[in-house]
């Protein structure tokens, strides 16, 4: 009987416990329902540099407005609308925060360097003609000296590096709306672009422009056809300590470029590429020979400006070892090429 009254006291005290725990559902957050939150779509997502997504929030129980925020702003950007920007490679949380119901709800964003194909040209390219000591300590922009398609305006071939449509019009242009010598291509105004045999690349890789750092730039270009010659036992030799003054009157004054100008095209009259013993004549005088006058601007330091170093120093053989596999050290070497 005992056992009887122990089983109906346990099953009441049950029953009254369940009925204080049921009743109608009160409102939220409040009497134990559940509180409003926010989903948010995507919670994790990726962006390149430059790219836009949208974050889209939803409150559980209500429409509402959101205000927005970005852990790091350097890395990506939110606008009142929940549009994502990125800015720099990296990691950053945006939080959305329901105006009304005070809820939040966060997404991670890893923001990565722009693909190859979505660099654009205005803000990866230009820069490299824009800027100064981008291709060297101390160098100058090539806009110094290349800003317009106007010679008039001293503007160096009359070509402008400093927007897209200069490099498509290309260098000296017969006038603003003619197409010149291509930067990229093959043919005036057309798009056959051959970066490999390209005039640009020619400069840049042969470091013509801009000039490497141990030779003097000169916006004048006064020293671009070397270093003046002088006439000693009936050869040609530089003119110590360095001067250059042939650049425009070339006729007169006695140069590097002058001289080798002069082997070439007596080389070429001659009909033999091999003959190594031609004689050649420069500024009158006669009986001139690639060993006795030209091959010294090879071999040689101290020659196209103080304490230049030979150019055999890096172009020495026919090999994979020799800078481009040349030989600057021999006539053959120079007949083989590059």
């Amino acid at each position: 009987m005992k056992r009887m009254f122990l089983l109906l006291g346990l099953s009441a005290l049950m029953l009254t416990l369940y009925l204080a725990c049921e009743g109608p559902e009160g409102p939220p957050g409040e009497q134990g329902a559940s509180a409003p939150y926010i989903i948010l779509e995507p919670s994790t997502l990726k962006l390149m540099v430059g790219e836009t997504a949208t974050l889209n929030a939803t409150t559980s129980d209500r429409q509402e407005n959101y205000t927005w925020e970005s852990s790091d702003e350097a890395v990506v950007t939110v606008d009142a609308s929940g549009v994502l920007t990125g800015v720099s490679p990296g990691l950053a949380v945006v939080t959305a925060r329901g105006v009304d119901s005070k809820a939040s709800a966060f997404a991670t964003v890893t923001v990565t360097e722009a693909l190859a194909s979505e660099i654009s040209f205005s803000q990866h390219i230009l820069p490299m003609f824009t800027t100064n000591n981008f291709w060297f300590p101390g160098s100058d922009k090539c806009t110094s000296c290349h800003f317009s398609n106007n010679e008039d305006e001293g503007s160096k071939h009359a070509m402008d590096l400093g927007s897209y449509q200069g490099h498509m019009l290309g260098a000296d242009p017969p006038d603003q709306s003619t197409p010149g010598h291509p930067l990229y291509g093959q043919t005036p105004g057309q798009t056959d672009f051959d970066w490999d045999n390209s005039l640009l690349r020619a400069r840049l890789r042969n470091n013509r422009m801009p000039q490497q750092p141990g030779w003097e730039f000169r916006r004048d270009e006064s020293n671009r056809n070397g270093p003046d010659l002088e006439l000693v036992n009936g050869h040609w030799q530089v003119k110590k300590p360095h001067q250059y003054t042939s650049w425009g009157n070339e006729d007169n004054v006695p140069n590097a470029l002058g001289l080798i100008q002069a082997w070439v095209e007596a080389l070429k009259a001659g009909g033999d590429i091999q003959d190594s013993t031609l004689y050649f004549s420069y500024m009158g005088a006669d009986s001139l020979t690639f060993f006795d006058d030209v091959q010294q601007f090879f071999i040689e330091g101290d020659t196209w400006f103080p304490n230049s170093q030979p150019c055999v120093e890096c172009h020495f053989a026919n090999n994979e070892f020799s800078y481009h596999e040349m030989n600057l050290g021999t006539f053959a070497g120079i007949i083989l090429g590059a």
